[in-house]
């Protein structure tokens, strides 16, 4: 990559931090790259990276975020003909830093990326962060509200990419992640519609705790009837 390449990227990003989404399609149209590097010494940290990670810490930033995916998108953002390696490990998808933003702020960035046709391979890398952070979480504060709520966003975040045929078709690991087999399939597709579900926690099954929630049970339940609708163990 070309000097000019990493000073547009580099604008790019700190655009993209700003929530300047004017200056952002203005550098989009000149060619900077959302999944390329903002740094010729640093050549595997890719923006759409920085500013996931980003927005773990900024509601601003997760807000934007939306918004500015569409962009990337529009101009021709391709996560799927570049997905990144990740048997190296300076080279992570994209993907593993979304789980890191457990609100509501990513599931609304993880549903752009699903309707943008989001890949089965990132898919699966997100998944797979989110799931080995609850088995790893030591000294998980389990009385905690906030550290029930996180959690609560990052399965409805599971939950929300295998509400996707393309992606549940295409992987078996999601299958089993979720328990589908013990399940009704037939109701996925009400996952996009995450705030209609509460998710319970039940850790009397837990053989991990304090450490993580290894072979804990998770309750899905309709907000409005209190129906358990779906139950998996994480």
């Amino acid at each position: 990559m070309d000097t000019a390449q990493f000073v547009l990227n580099k604008e790019l990003l700190e655009a993209a931090k700003g929530c300047d989404l004017i200056k952002v399609e203005e550098l989009l149209r000149r060619g900077a790259d959302p999944l390329g590097s903002p740094d010729a010494n640093e050549q595997h940290a890719y923006i759409l990276s920085e500013l996931f990670y980003s927005s773990a810490d900024d509601e601003k930033m997760a807000d934007a975020m939306p918004e500015l995916l569409r962009l990337f998108f529009a101009y021709g953002m391709d996560i799927t003909a570049r997905n990144i390696p990740d048997d190296d490990e300076n080279n992570i998808n994209p993907l593993w830093d979304l789980a890191f933003v457990n609100t509501e702020g990513g599931l609304k960035i993880l549903h752009v990326l699903l309707e943008h046709g989001l890949d089965c391979h990132s898919a699966e890398i997100l998944v797979e962060h989110i799931f080995v952070d609850m088995e790893l979480c030591d000294g998980c504060k389990i009385d905690d509200e906030w550290w029930r709520e996180s959690w609560s966003c990052s399965l409805k975040m599971v939950m929300l990419v295998a509400s996707y045929p393309h992606i549940l078709e295409n992987s078996t690991y999601i299958a089993d992640c979720i328990s589908l087999a013990e399940n009704d399939a037939a109701r996925l597709s009400c996952f996009r519609d995450w705030d209609h579900f509460a998710y319970q926690i039940d850790l009397s099954t837990c053989d991990n705790i304090p450490h993580g929630l290894r072979s804990a049970t998770v309750r899905i339940k309709d907000t409005e009837t209190g129906e358990t609708v779906w139950t998996m163990t994480v």
